[in-house]
């Protein structure tokens, strides 16, 4: 199984540190070096994400990944693109894995808050709340959990994903 986390800029990646410490068994995987490989900056990853060999690539890493090690991944990774998500999802399930699309929502003014205390460029992350706002219609249509995160810590989410998802929590 693979839960696919997306939210708020600096969201889902909180979210997957608390995920890795109350879920047996989990892997939080950050695909950032793939864009490094990829030689995409900031400026260059939305066009990269967009076409069909990136797409196809995390999904076969991903998948890659959760069968060498045989842990539950954890993939914190904006997907504001309803056909970037089903090539992934698509390639997950060749791989004979369930991809988990989980939506972390905020309202507006909790993602500024959070975009704004975030230790990295906050220009780039506040320019990306419209395509947030444009992408929360289908997310909330096609996620499998969808969290209201307002008012919420990192490790309060985490417990409300795996609680939805009926997944045992522990402590690591």
């Amino acid at each position: 199984m693979v839960l696919w986390l997306t939210g708020a800029p600096g969201l889902a990646e909180e979210v997957a540190d608390e995920l890795w410490a109350v879920l047996p068994g989990a892997r939080v995987v950050d695909p950032g070096p793939l864009d490094a490989v990829a030689d995409a900056g900031a400026s260059a990853l939305a066009v990269l994400e967009g076409s069909p060999g990136w797409r196809g690539l995390l999904a076969t890493a991903s998948a890659e990944l959760a069968a060498w090690r045989s842990e539950r991944l954890v993939v914190p990774r904006p997907v504001l693109d309803e056909r970037l998500w089903g090539v992934v999802e698509a390639g997950l399930l060749r791989a004979g894995l369930d991809g988990v699309l989980v939506a972390l929502d905020a309202d507006d003014e909790e993602v500024r808050t959070r975009v704004s205390a975030a230790r990295v460029a906050v220009g780039p992350r506040l320019r990306e709340l419209e395509r947030h706002a444009r992408a929360r219609p289908w997310l909330h249509l096609r996620a499998d959990v969808v969290v209201a995160t307002s008012g919420l810590s990192a490790l309060q989410v985490a417990r409300a994903v795996a609680g939805r998802l009926g997944m045992d929590m522990g402590v690591r």
